[in-house]
């Protein structure tokens, strides 16, 4: 069995399915149950994590516990990622060169033009405003 399908029978009530999943199945699937009970429930997880428990008696908890708490599977189980915003991908290609701005600050704050570019790859966007703002105060135009 799948691991969402045992999650999925986790917060049901109905004990002859929960009984057709093998004591493997749970052993198999024992971390990421746990982990993502840890959403939820994180100092329950981390006891079971840190203790020598047989893990499939551990899912039988769970189960135990949860399908009286819950009739179904719970919003908090199936957690989103999140996507890239196209338009901050194209603001950051668009980084212009301001050479006379970049030696100013590579004196002021003293670092190394090596270490200037680590920050332009890493922020670009808050890189373009710095320098951008840094180009309007000592009178430069873009």
């Amino acid at each position: 069995m799948e691991l969402f399908d045992i999650v999925k029978n986790i917060f049901v009530r109905d004990n002859k399915k929960w009984e057709s999943i093998s004591k493997v199945d749970k052993n198999r699937n024992f971390f990421m149950i746990n982990r993502i009970m840890s959403i939820q429930y994180p100092i329950q997880a981390n006891i079971f994590n840190k203790m020598r428990v047989t893990p499939f008696r551990v899912i039988d908890w769970w189960q135990s516990n949860l399908s009286i708490k819950y009739g179904k599977s719970p919003k908090w189980i199936f957690t989103s990622t999140n996507k890239k915003n196209n338009k901050s991908d194209k603001k950051s290609t668009t980084i212009k060169d301001y050479q006379e701005a970049e030696n100013l600050i590579c004196s002021k704050f003293n670092i190394s033009s090596r270490d200037l570019e680590q920050i332009k790859k890493f922020y670009p966007v808050r890189y373009e405003e710095w320098i951008c703002d840094i180009n309007d105060q000592i009178g430069l135009k873009k």
